[in-house]
């Protein structure tokens, strides 16, 4: 059978690796959280207002990794879901801003990296009857960028805004003959950039023996495509059409971050939620073949479309510093915060063309994805003499709720459904070095 690849893309919604781990160290060893405490280089993914807080110049390299046990049980279902690992260097630059006057200590900015270690982004084609969980293994599997500035207002308010930055792919292929009847082709491709906008407020007031801070962030949406045009028009006298292998390689909703946060030199602690507005996914589905704009209704396969819908993300965290001497300080981090999934729990059906029965036949969608229990853990250990250093570790550990979906089938009494479970276990550490 030719799958619903020949007609139809199939290629994974994803988004940023900081979306389902959270960005450096801390925030992620604090259940995600970042919007009203953060103090570096992690605040221009959590909220870029509290950027204004950095008063000392920091380079910051780390490594993190997550392993995925993924399961889907059910009939012609394989159990056990086969995925590759993410591995990938973190690396984070404070900008304290050397203005004078009214400005000094005022302004700040921050650059924040994650590259994986072997792609710099991952859209895979897989045929829609193919178990795949697409909202969670390559999602960690790009390249992507965070800038951001802060600056500080005075009378407790702070307010901040940057970008987002994602790596996509585009290209052609040429298939045709030369002059001695050969057959060649003709590959280019280019890595571009597309990018989002973010902007956060926060505001702060002593609260007894220590400070209470509220914060909100807006990022916009992201989306990466993968795209590749293969041209064999002129390869024969047959009508070949061009073949539009493309979709969404990698993307994130609009989302809207608010938390609340106290803290003094031994505590701090937060909490907060996290709206995602999936309702707008697009889909990370393109046909293969175009309709001309003459024709729309050309009898093209149009892929199956699932419709998401919007999430609300709770979260909590806690950390606690103790002094180790003078000049160092070890602190332990906690939290926990649940991820609903936007999939529907029921599937339409998919078309695929079979060359035995010369025409479209139904398979199942099985597209997965399951609600997600997240524990965080971490540490973190402060020096300031003789040199200003940070080593902070964390690890994640995401339980998938268990979840029974239904695989509709083009007679219903045919209908099956696949029971979902698993586990994704991320760990990570960071070595920071003031300057």
């Amino acid at each position: 059978m030719l799958g619903a690849a020949v007609l139809s893309l199939v290629a994974r919604a994803e988004a940023s690796p900081e979306d389902i781990l959270g960005y450096g160290a801390r925030s992620s060893a604090m259940a995600g959280t970042g919007a009203a405490l953060a103090n570096d280089y992690e605040a221009a993914y959590t909220g870029p207002a509290l950027l204004s807080r950095i008063r000392t110049p920091r380079l910051s390299l780390g490594l993190q990794e997550a392993v995925f046990d993924l399961h889907a049980r059910g009939e012609g279902l394989p159990d056990r879901v086969s995925v590759l690992p993410a591995k990938g260097v973190l690396i984070g630059v404070d900008l304290p801003l050397p203005f004078g006057g009214v400005l000094k200590d005022r302004v700040s900015g921050a650059l924040a990296f994650y590259t994986p270690t072997d792609v710099i982004v991952r859209g895979r084609i897989l045929y829609p009857e193919t178990p795949q969980f697409p909202l969670l293994p390559d999602r960690t599997q790009c390249l992507a960028i965070r800038l951001g500035v802060g600056a500080d207002l005075g009378y407790g308010f702070r307010v901040g805004a940057g970008f987002a930055a994602l790596a996509e792919i585009v290209g052609s292929v040429l298939v045709a003959t030369d002059a001695t009847g050969r057959v060649g082709s003709r590959v280019e491709d280019q890595l571009v950039a597309t990018y989002a906008p973010i902007a956060s407020v926060s505001y702060e007031h002593a609260a007894g023996p220590g400070t209470l801070r509220v914060g909100a962030t807006v990022r916009g949406s992201l989306d990466a495509r993968f795209a590749v045009s293969i041209d064999a028009t002129k390869l024969s006298s047959l009508n070949i059409p061009v073949f539009n292998i493309a979709g969404l390689a990698q993307y994130d909703p609009l989302e809207v971050a608010a938390e609340i946060g106290w803290e003094n030199a031994a505590w701090h602690l937060a909490a907060g939620f996290t709206v995602k507005h999936w309702s707008a996914y697009p889909g990370a589905i393109e046909p293969t073949i175009l309709c001309p704009s003459d024709t729309p209704d050309c009898g093209a396969l149009q892929p199956t479309h699932l419709e998401f819908h919007d999430t609300v993300v709770p979260r909590a965290a806690v950390e606690r510093t103790v002094p180790l001497s003078k000049s160092a300080s070890l602190s332990v981090r906690g939290g926990y915060f649940f991820e609903p999934t936007p999939a529907p729990s029921s599937l339409a059906t998919s078309y695929a063309y079979d060359i035995g029965a010369r025409g479209l036949v139904p398979v199942p969608t099985r597209f997965f994805d399951a609600s997600r229990h997240v524990l965080t853990a971490g540490l973190g250990l402060r020096l300031t003499k003789p040199l200003v250093l940070t080593v902070d570790a964390y690890a994640q550990l995401h339980v998938l709720h268990p979840r029974t979906v239904t695989l509709e089938s083009s007679a219903p009494e045919l209908a099956t459904t696949a029971d979902l479970s698993g586990t994704v276990l991320a760990t990570g550490f960071v070595v920071g070095v003031g300057f």
